[in-house]
């Protein structure tokens, strides 16, 4: 397969960069996850470029140092957590998390991210009993592990997540509630709590994809979300001042899924029935935002 419309309706998406270098993950019909490539050009999206394959439906995260080392979480056919794994000089390999048997909802989404700019990961999920769990490598050679209880959250939430620092090490995992509020929990190193992100949201398991850039005064935080209408939404944060509705409000497939990529170009990718289900890029520039390329590969 390697046609457009091998894309999956509503497919799940996420993507990473390295300067104007990207990677966008998207999935097929039969599980497979696909990767674009943009060296100046968009290619891949084909059946030759797929790295792994989950559960029909599966969600997936990704999260990167540089483009060096990426890693791609999912969901099997049997409901446990996956991951594909990229080196650059040795490829793709099938990561150690795969095996670890880490088994979660069958409704459940996905959201990973790298600590400190080193081999540190964190994944977040949902487990059966509808808490959101995380869990835990530190390259110390003792494997994956279980970390913190993030505690209850909509059956099938959507799962996004950002972390920021070096020294200073930050995260942030976005979700919604049985209320259909989209809520933030955060980690500054001493233990989780309850962010100051909340507001009403009346689309049930609404699309999440969260990025960051930039620390102190000079942080930025965005949140995308699955507005009614069928619109995907920004909430925003700039270092300081709380929360405020942003400017990136662009029409969208009923349930399309969407991800983020941070400054020095911002970027959304999202599917809106451009070329029936391809997803579309669309790039904050000096001028706001703007299409960067209607249709992603395979299109």
């Amino acid at each position: 397969m390697s046609g457009v419309n091998e894309i999956q309706i509503r497919s799940a998406v996420a993507a990473v960069r390295k300067d104007s270098h990207l990677r966008v993950y998207e999935t097929a019909v039969d599980g497979g996850i696909r990767e674009a490539q943009f060296e100046g050009s968009w290619t891949g999206g084909t059946a030759r470029n797929v790295i792994a394959t989950g559960k029909i439906g599966t969600p997936v995260a990704a999260t990167s140092l540089g483009l060096e080392h990426i890693r791609v979480y999912y969901v099997s056919p049997k409901n446990q957590l996956g991951e594909a794994a990229y080196e650059s000089g040795s490829g793709w390999y099938d990561g150690n998390l795969s095996s670890a048997g880490f088994s979660v909802a069958p409704y459940s989404s996905v959201a990973a991210v790298y600590l400190g700019g080193k081999s540190v990961l964190r994944v977040y999920a949902q487990l059966a009993n509808d808490t959101i769990q995380e869990w835990v490598w530190n390259s110390d050679g003792k494997g994956w592990s279980a970390g913190s209880n993030l505690g209850s959250a909509l059956p099938g939430t959507q799962i996004a997540a950002t972390s920021w620092g070096t020294s200073s090490i930050h995260i942030r995992v976005y979700a919604q509630d049985a209320n259909l509020n989209i809520f933030e929990k955060g980690w500054d190193g001493n233990g989780w709590y309850t962010g100051g992100l909340n507001f009403s949201n009346k689309v049930t398991r609404a699309a999440l994809g969260a990025t960051s850039w930039g620390e102190g005064n000079s942080l930025g935080i965005r949140l995308y979300y699955g507005a009614t209408g069928d619109l995907i939404k920004e909430k925003a944060w700039d270092g300081s001042g709380g929360w405020y509705d942003g400017g990136f409000s662009q029409s969208s497939i009923p349930a399309s899924s969407v991800a983020a990529i941070p400054l020095d170009v911002l970027r959304v990718y999202l599917q809106n029935g451009t070329k029936n289900t391809a997803f579309t890029e669309f790039a904050w520039g000096s001028s706001g935002w703007s299409v960067g390329r209607a249709a992603l590969p395979p299109a």
